[in-house]
């Protein structure tokens, strides 16, 4: 815990060195801690979705119709979701701060703070979406399951870490830290508030063909 909190929960999981003791295994501790931060965001997206699903009905007929009902949980969800994200950094920066640590400083942490709230509204936003579904009970652990497996395949393949879904929210996965496998942070960010705003419109598509299904 020699950097603090901030940086052991918020900013990922590093490329294990030959020096590492997770050189060729999976870094489970690390990973754990990664995994907390994923696990709190999608507890509070589900208790927010199961509150918006007990009024599901009266809010259609108030917004006039699904699509409408749609579009405004979806942009009612980000002050609620960034107020989750917000608490749980303020929580580690807290830590950081009774316990002494030195913590980071400069763009180094606004970095991991940006890479980690882009990505957990972007997996929060999926959840918002699979909730339509029939498989809504399974999202949780769908994107858990598809966090771990995506960060698994970049780190026995660093060739492919850049691509990986799961990696994409850590600041020690990006090319600031690891200038030949890491990823841009600008284009991962972009690239996710693409797949939000990809989820929003795929919402419309699927509440409009349950309109039209007699």
């Amino acid at each position: 815990m020699g950097k603090g909190f901030v940086y052991d929960y918020l900013a990922g999981i590093e490329f294990p060195g030959a020096d590492s003791i997770y050189f060729g295994r999976i870094p489970l501790i690390p990973l754990g801690r990664w995994l907390l931060g994923v696990a709190v965001i999608l507890l509070i997206t589900g208790v927010y979705l199961s509150h918006r699903r007990q009024i599901f009905l009266f809010e259609m007929v108030r917004r006039g119709g699904r699509k409408s009902w749609w579009n405004a949980q979806f942009l009612h969800f980000f002050p609620v979701g960034m107020a989750g994200c917000f608490c749980y950094a303020f929580c580690m920066k807290g830590l950081d701060f009774f316990g002494r640590f030195p913590g980071l400083q400069g763009r180094e942490e606004i970095w991991i703070l940006l890479l980690w709230l882009v990505h957990m509204l972007t997996l929060a936003s999926i959840y918002c979406l699979l909730d339509l579904t029939a498989f809504r009970n399974l999202a949780p652990a769908f994107l858990f399951v598809t966090e771990v497996s995506t960060y698994t395949v970049g780190f026995y393949w660093w060739d492919l870490s850049k691509y990986m879904f799961g990696n994409w929210g850590m600041y020690l996965q990006s090319d600031r830290v690891e200038k030949i496998y890491g990823f841009s942070p600008a284009a991962v960010m972009l690239s996710e508030c693409m797949m939000i705003i990809a989820v929003w419109k795929a919402g419309e598509v699927l509440l409009e063909r349950k309109d039209d299904t007699p």
